[in-house]
């Protein structure tokens, strides 16, 4: 998968930031609790940051920059104590988070979690990173969720 071509399609919906350095990424590396995969790499080179539609619940993505990502789940002890089977790197604009399920794989199914409600809450939504990737900058059409 190329990332960049997957993002950069006219048709899509996504407010892209400045890519990551190659330090910012090494350094998330370092601190990530298991190996990032390709493609979330790749997403990082490309845009360190950035938000639009989903076509997937929870229907919006926003990407945490590198720097947001350690703060808020490699260095937070709450996270590292409550969520030790899970690796975020995003959210919806809202009380969700997104991650990596780290009980399954690699590839690591992505997972949305209400971190209030705890890992319970753990909803797959994609089978991993690659498919995540697919659905960035897409509307959700009616079809695609139960009524």
């Amino acid at each position: 998968m190329n990332v960049r071509d997957t993002l950069c399609r006219p048709h899509l919906d996504w407010i892209a930031k400045e890519p990551a350095s190659k330090a910012e990424i090494e350094q998330l590396a370092g601190r990530a609790k298991a190996e990032l995969p390709a493609e979330y790499i790749q997403l990082l080179e490309f845009s360190n940051g950035g938000e639009g539609p989903l076509a997937l619940v929870p229907l919006y993505f926003q990407l945490y920059t590198v720097k947001e990502c350690i703060l808020r789940f490699h260095d937070n002890g709450h996270f590292l104590e409550n969520f030790p089977d899970f690796m975020f790197f995003g959210g919806n604009g809202g009380l969700e988070v997104i991650g990596f399920d780290l009980r399954h794989g690699p590839p690591w199914p992505v997972v949305m979690i209400d971190p209030i409600a705890g890992p319970e809450s753990a909803q797959q939504i994609a089978p991993d990173m690659a498919a995540f990737i697919e659905a960035i900058g897409l509307e959700a059409s009616g079809r695609d969720f139960p009524t």
